[in-house]
């Protein structure tokens, strides 16, 4: 295995932070989802509040209307002076409370889209395969915590996936929903109207991707409810919330985090607050802002039964998370290649559109960012070796989707953190059994040496693996010097 320190680099540190601030369990319970389920906990005791509160008001108001001495006439509107002020106070505190959970949502909105944006489109390609590549290295892949890591991962991928996906069907041309489409272009108007202009404040940036990742980000932020936890874990929380559900459990649950998600977004998030004194300028910012609103509120919508709509903007990008970060049982790391089968079905059987699904695969490949491929390198004269090698698919848009582009991780058998990228094609891809078939005429003994070399945990008596399909790079990934995968570099074709 490679040697240095072992650490995070820069970017691993930030999608690391992001991670925490999503979904996470500590005495603060500050992370996303953890406010999520405060909210829920304290929505009921907060309607009680307001409603006992109005009420209170009410019963002043109609023992006004029925009286007619002086005296008690003013004791009453003093009353209800007093009512009122206690009533908006909770509606201030309500209020603040739901505008300091809507900053902290968009801030981490803004630091997800900082950490992806470049100064070009390679750029940003590359920014996007690197926060993709890192998530997938960052996740376990065998053992008990597969399936609670990969619960606390999904939401930030699925938002990285859309992210790109929607920019890459609008360039395109094709999405026809006329917000979007409107958004794109005044982006490109906005662009250009001067060198200066901030991508940062962009009517891109602020009115698409960022209602997009929090519509990605709250899409089953349901499931935190009590009543969803409830179906979860049980009464007293001992059930393995990652379990088969049965028909209605799962039924019950989907509603639950239907209603409830889109709740937290509306009533729990809402829209942003003018700022400033011009009255025009306040109708503009609140119309901006019910539209952002209704956009998300129709992701989230749609993604329950897509069609032909922008649900599938949401809906594609989920069901390629619940394979690739699966919380099943049935979870197995050499299987995740197949997710383009997955999405050919699901597509075929109308479950989300055939195009944009289509263009998720063109745009990732079959092979996951991050996933460790095993390969037969060619000697100088471009003929196979006798030995396999092993790299890390790396980069978005291989020109066909099951020829990834790799970045190597061992030379002569040998881990190395400077290394080419390469073009891996099939008949060089261990993963496919036709190329597994060449190295058996390789000795047994000689099989045996390469995993002593590429493989520290060894064990000779673990030889139903001496011809991988793949390998697992997460070891590799652990060393600070070996994570900057993504940093330009020449590619060869093997």
């Amino acid at each position: 295995m490679s040697k240095g320190p072992q650490g995070d680099a820069s970017h691993t540190r930030l999608l690391k932070d992001l991670l925490k601030r999503i979904y996470s369990v500590s005495p603060v319970k500050d992370s996303l989802f953890e406010i999520a389920a405060d909210y829920f906990s304290q929505a009921p005791e907060n309607e009680k509040r307001l409603a006992f509160a109005k009420s209170q008001i009410d019963d002043v108001d109609e023992s006004i209307d029925m009286t007619s001495d002086a005296e008690k006439l003013k004791k009453l509107n003093a009353r209800k002076d007093t009512l009122e002020i206690n009533y908006k106070a909770i509606e201030r505190e309500l209020e603040e409370k739901r505008l300091a959970r809507l900053e902290k949502v968009i801030k981490i909105t803004t630091d997800l889209m900082s950490t992806l944006q470049g100064k070009s489109l390679e750029d940003f390609n590359s920014n996007v395969a690197r926060a993709l590549g890192t998530l997938q290295l960052l996740s376990p892949t065998q053992g008990r915590d597969v399936a609670k890591q990969n619960q606390k991962t999904k939401h930030l991928y699925k938002a990285i996936l859309s992210v790109r996906l929607v920019h890459h069907l609008l360039h395109e041309e094709k999405i026809k929903d006329e917000y979007l489409c409107a958004k794109f272009q005044e982006n490109i108007d906005y662009m250009a109207e001067a060198d200066e202009q901030s991508e940062e404040t962009s009517p891109y940036r602020t009115d698409v991707e960022i209602p997009l990742i929090i519509a990605c980000l709250c899409q089953d932020i349901g499931q935190v409810h009590p009543d969803a936890d409830l179906i979860l874990r049980g009464e007293d929380g001992d059930l393995d919330e990652f379990r088969m559900l049965e028909k209605e459990e799962r039924n019950n649950l989907l509603k639950i985090n239907y209603t409830q998600s889109l709740k937290f977004v509306t009533q729990g998030l809402g829209m942003q607050k003018y700022a400033g004194n011009s009255k025009e300028e306040r109708a503009a910012f609140n119309d901006n802002e019910k539209r952002k609103l209704l956009f998300i509120r129709n992701l989230l919508k749609g993604a329950i039964n897509p069609g032909d709509g922008i649900g599938n903007l949401l809906k594609v990008p989920q069901v390629y998370c619940s394979v690739v970060l699966s919380t099943k049982d049935n979870y197995s790391y050499e299987s995740l290649p197949r997710v383009n089968a997955v999405m050919e079905r699901g597509a075929e059987l109308g479950a989300y559109n055939k195009a944009v699904s289509d263009a998720l695969i063109e745009m990732l490949g079959i092979f996951p960012q991050g996933f460790g491929i095993a390969y037969i390198p060619k000697d100088s004269d471009g003929f196979d070796l006798d030995r396999y090698e092993y790299a890390v698919v790396n980069s978005l848009f291989p020109k066909q989707s099951d020829v990834p582009i790799c970045r190597v991780a061992t030379r002569g058998l040998q881990f190395n953190a400077f290394a080419l990228n390469h073009v891996i094609g099939k008949t060089n891809n261990l993963f496919y059994p036709a190329t597994r078939k060449k190295l058996e005429k390789v000795s047994k003994a000689k099989l045996i040496e390469i995993l002593r070399e590429l493989k520290s945990d060894f064990n000779e008596g673990e030889d139903s693996d001496l011809i991988p399909r793949c390998w697992h790079p997460q070891d590799f990934f652990s060393f600070t010097r070996t994570q900057n995968l993504w940093n330009k570099v020449n590619s060869i074709k093997n």
